[in-house]
Parts: C-alpha cells; structure tokens; sequence
C-alpha cells in the first residue's frame, strides 16, 4: 500500500492506494512516503558549462547549483541532453537545474512526517517524464489544469525550459491567453524564434474550447497514449501519484533526509543476498549429502552381505568338521586343485599354436622341446643363461593406468627348430626371424632367448659338420598362464 504526501498552495493533503485506487487518508500508513510538491516556487535553470572533466566538472556544476538556489536544499542537476560531435558528449555545454527555492514549506511538512521518506519530487519533473514520451514531439508545452490554477511546463528538445503556476478560471479563453502568454514570453527572450514553427501542446484537462482557441497560435494539442487514461474522474492527480512511486528521475531531498528509507532498502538487499547465499549453499551441500546418504547405505548393504557370508562360511566349518576333516585342510585341498588342476595351461593348445608357426617354414621341423610350469617369481631358460647363451631382450608391455595385478604364472617352451643346411646366410637369417616374429605375435609370448638376433648380429658361425646338413636353431620363449587354453575343435587339429 502507497502513501503519498501532495504539497500545494492550500496546504499537505494525504493519499493513499487501496485496491479501489487513490484516495484521501488521515496520515501515513506503515511503509514509506512519497512526497510531490505542486508550488510556484518550482524552477528550472540552463547554464553553460566550460569543457571541463571528471571531477572538476563535477565540482564546477556543485557550485553552480548551489549559486542559483542558495535558499533551498531540494535541488537537482538534471542528466544533459547528449548530442553534437565526440566532445560535446563527453563534455555537454549546456546543464539545466531545477529545484523548489525556497523550500520552507517542504521542510515544515516533512518535519512532521515520522515514516521513512522515499524521496521528493516536483510535480513539474513529473510532468517532465509525461512530455518525454516517445510519442511525444521534442518541442512541448504541457498544460495541466486543475481547479483555480493552471500548470504550464514547456519543454525544448525534450529537456523543460520553464514551468509557471497561475491561478485562473475555467474559462477557455483565459486559459488559452496564459498559454499564449508563456509562447510569447519564449518568444522575447529569446528561447524560441518568433513566428518560426508550430508546436505541440498536450492538455491534461482544461475548459472546452481550449483546443481550438490555442491552434490559432501555432500550437497543436496532441493526444496523451491511451494507457494514461484518467478515468470518469478525469482527475490527473492518480497519473502522476503512480508516476511517483516508481521512483522516476529528478529526486529533489538530499541523502540526509531519505536514510531510512535507503537505510531499509540496503537491508532488504543484505537479507536477499543472504537468502540466496543460503540458498547455494544448501544446493551444493545437497550434491554432498546425498553422496554420503548413498555411500552408507552401500556400505550398510556391502556389510550385511559381509555378514551373511560369514554366517555361510560358519555353517560350512560345522558342516565338514561332521565329518572329521579340519576345515583348513579342506581349503588347503581346494586350492592345491584350483592353482594345480583347473588352472592348468593346456599343453595340446600351445603345440597346435607352435606346430602352424613351423609349418609356415618349408623344410624347418621340431627336433625338441620342453614345456613346463613355472611359478611367477620363477626365472625362465635359465639353462640357457648357465651355458652362455645370449638371451634376447624382452619388450615389456607399457603400464596400465588401471592398478597392478599380482603376477601370475607361466609356461616356458624350449624348443629346437632344424632348418634346412643347403641355405645361405642371408635365407636362414629370413626364415629365422619369420619364426621370431610369429612366435612373438602369439597372445602374451615373450622370447627369452632369440637366434635371429645373433644371426642379425652377424654371428652365422656353424661347424663343418653342419655345413651341408640340417641346422639347429633354438628358441625359449614364455606365455602366460593365467587362463587354460581351450581344447582345439575337431576342424583345427594338424
């Protein structure tokens, strides 16, 4: 609900909004106060300025101000019109002031308003807002007319000029020669040329006739936006009244007055921000607590499982100690059978995987071969290593992001591979590492020991006895062992 304080000639009348609209109250009510002022003791001011910046011309228009009202303190620099080249937007040359000098009656109202005040406007600034409208031409002479007076405010490329307030009748003709009166003033000082051009006239009220009476002196009254429509009561006052309480510019009071109000205003502000600093906190403190909801609850679920399975394995020890084996024992049988039994390579799966790497070779056959299991942390061909045979270098796989498991174990094949004697070194050196190359493509195949590099090396070396004869070449390689291979089908024996 919206209080305000209308300050004319007859004296400090109360309003305030209902939802039946304005009306007249015995005081203010809870919230703020809006104060409009509707004297003759409103004023407008142009000056000009010197193409100062920044501070200094803040400091030159301060001093301005307070020269040309010296005997109020309700005064007001308006925004400047912006316009002409680069530095005439950053420096305007002309600055308008308006205020309420002298502002006594203002002061003695408000001294006995307790409620916070919103601020405090002319009723010739308001006026100012409505003449600013955008269908509205630039060059305006608005005309307000009430009962017993008469407000005229005119208006040059949208910035006021001059406002009077005059008592007068509810004749159109009397009206129309006040208007006239204020074009004629314009006219000799100078503000507008004389005889120059029409200008627009908005009429809110006023006596019938007025419109006519005021074309034949080159003002054309132009039609208000229908959104100001006054009512059936045709009472302007309730336009401008709402006007105000959306706090529109040229707030005329000073800080000092209105510390209440800005003081209420700040605090809302404070509460609404740490409303919605709460509010962030919590939403992002949601994400966390559900994660911790949802992590105890798994883990509840992981512990009742936990539970379960050690009541399984405590119904199990009872079962086998019935019948007078210890349940270690038993455990201890399980994974003799698990590690030596079921997770046996499958030595007929590596020999069908060796047999088509030699028989990719014309002439070359198996002369031997030993196979075995080894542990993990077990050395392979280490027969080779005691009798001085080179071994080759073993190409580590590269690290996986994921954790390292436990090593497992392996099958180590040593193996001796003739190759036809009539060759020459550069055709044994080629299917020697046509056979490295295939036995190194195989699933998890690392060579221990590698002939094709010595022969690469240059170590063809053989005895006379084999200069014409078959050759031995021998490889010792490892595969994994972690999973058992798969009997071949009927289709992949040789």
């Amino acid at each position: 609900m919206a209080t305000v304080l209308h300050i004319s000639a007859a004296g400090p009348v109360w309003w305030e909004k209902t939802a039946a609209g304005w009306g007249s109250a015995s005081g203010p009510g809870q919230g703020p106060v809006w104060v409009v002022t509707d004297l003759a003791e409103e004023a407008f001011v142009e000056i000009n300025v010197p193409r100062i910046f920044g501070a200094d011309r803040v400091s030159y228009i301060q001093r301005q101000l307070a020269s040309k009202f010296p005997e109020t303190v309700f005064r007001l620099a308006l925004a400047p019109r912006v316009e002409g080249g680069l530095m005439a937007r950053l420096a305007p040359p002309v600055q308008t002031f308006t205020a309420v000098e002298p502002g006594e009656r203002v002061q003695a109202a408000l001294a006995k308003c307790m409620a916070p005040l919103a601020g405090v406007w002319s009723t010739s600034m308001l006026l100012t807002q409505l003449g600013q409208h955008k269908s509205m031409p630039a060059n305006l002479f608005v005309v307000w007319c009430q009962a017993g007076s008469m407000r005229i405010l005119f208006l040059r490329q949208r910035l006021p000029v001059l406002t009077r307030l005059i008592g007068t009748s509810a004749v159109a003709s009397e009206q129309a020669a006040e208007v006239i009166r204020t074009l004629r003033h314009l006219e000799n000082t100078h503000v507008i040329e004389r005889n120059s051009k029409r200008f627009g006239a908005l009429l809110l009220g006023g006596a019938d006739g007025l419109a006519d009476a005021l074309a034949r002196d080159r003002l054309d009254v132009v039609e208000p936006p229908a959104q100001w429509n006054p009512g059936a009561s045709r009472d302007w006052h309730h336009l401008l009244f709402d006007l105000v309480c959306k706090n529109p510019p040229g707030q005329l009071a000073p800080v000092s007055f209105r510390a209440s109000f800005l003081a209420r205003n700040l605090e809302k502000l404070a509460y609404l921000g740490c409303a919605i600093s709460v509010a962030l906190a919590l939403w992002f403190a949601s994400g966390s607590l559900s994660a911790s909801v949802q992590a105890e609850r798994e883990r509840v679920q992981v512990q009742a499982s936990l539970d379960q399975s050690t009541a399984q394995l405590a119904k199990i020890d009872q079962s086998i100690e019935s019948f007078g084996v210890p349940p270690a024992l038993v455990r201890q049988a399980l994974a003799v059978d698990t590690e030596e039994i079921v997770q046996t390579p499958d030595l007929q799966s590596d020999l069908l995987r060796l047999s088509r790497v030699i028989d990719n070779i014309p002439g070359a056959r198996l002369k031997a071969l030993q196979w075995q299991l080894l542990d993990a942390k077990d050395s392979a061909c280490v027969q080779d290593t005691q009798s001085g045979a080179s071994a080759a270098p073993v190409v580590e796989p590269a690290p996986d992001a994921a954790p390292a498991e436990p090593p497992g174990r392996k099958v180590e094949m040593h193996m001796t591979v003739l190759l036809e004697g009539h060759l020459k070194p550069r055709q044994l050196q080629s299917q020697a590492g046509t056979i490295s190359d295939q036995l190194g493509q195989l699933a998890g195949a690392k060579l221990v020991q590698d002939p094709a590099k010595h022969l690469h090396a240059g170590d063809i070396h053989t005895s006379s006895t084999q200069q014409h004869a078959e050759r031995d070449m021998v490889w010792c390689m490892t595969l994994p062992a972690s999973q058992p291979a798969q009997p071949p089908t009927a289709s992949e024996k040789p």
